[in-house]
């Protein structure tokens, strides 16, 4: 499988996307994780027209949450979705390696209320959030895109969890609340909230600081920046994240 990047204006943000996605599948290979094994990188756009990372083909495809409602049951489905993140959580990130901190996305952008907004304030104190400090705790490898498309599926087994290219060093709570606000657009509230509770019951953890879900919607907006109606139900989980938030 050849993964080309071919997006300019990703690559203009992040210049070694292909170098950072190839360290980690090296990274992953000794784990427990399944992820595609490195075969190649061309990190300069040295051989192909684009950098360019090529990988082994993983089977199974993205289920989709109606497809697991209807088929396998939601809460089935939900709970093997959060199971690969305890084996990519586990994963120690040697500090030789350039695997980059986490960090909110666009926390360097002029961010503004999106225009489709009816609620300004709601972002404003969103965006406040955002830009403040996180929680602190325990860190390792995280995803930092995991959400069901993502995750490969053959029956009811997990195959292959894809696309590595942003993986960070961070809380795992990092990846619950980008997964959440997925969930929360393609099956509604109660999926997302499922999630939550089977990610902590395999994890052994207790509470959740709504900041992890704060920061994955105003992360998310710039890239609905053009739509003139929020995607995915953003404001509405965003509204139950901030209403969570201690004055």
């Amino acid at each position: 499988m050849l993964r080309r990047y071919v997006r300019e204006d990703w690559l203009a943000r992040e210049p070694d996307l292909a170098e950072r996605e190839a360290e980690v599948l090296d990274l992953l290979a000794a784990t427990p994780v399944a992820a595609p094994d490195l075969v190649a990188v061309d990190p300069d756009a040295g051989a192909c027209d684009v950098p360019a990372v090529l990988m082994t083909w993983l089977p199974g495809r993205p289920v989709t949450a109606g497809e697991a409602r209807s088929a396998r049951g939601l809460d089935s489905w939900l709970e093997r979705l959060a199971a690969p993140l305890l084996d990519i959580h586990a994963v120690t990130v040697p500090e030789r390696l350039g695997v980059r901190p986490y960090r909110p996305y666009y926390l360097d952008d002029d961010l503004r209320p999106p225009p489709w907004t009816t609620r300004p304030a709601l972002w404003d104190r969103a965006i406040v959030v955002h830009r403040g400090p996180a929680p602190q705790g325990p860190t390792g490898l995280i995803h930092r895109d995991y959400h069901p498309g993502n995750v490969l599926w053959t029956g009811d087994a997990v195959t292959g969890v894809v696309d590595w290219a942003v993986a960070s060093r961070g809380l795992p709570e990092a990846d619950v609340g980008h997964c959440r606000l997925n969930l929360f657009g393609l099956a509604g509230p109660e999926a997302a909230d499922r999630f939550l509770a089977r990610w902590q019951t395999l994890a052994g953890r207790t509470g959740y600081h709504p900041y992890w879900d704060v920061v994955a919607a105003v992360g998310s907006a710039p890239e609905s920046s053009n739509q003139v109606i929020p995607l995915f139900g953003l404001e509405d989980f965003l509204h139950r994240a901030v209403s969570q938030l201690r004055s």
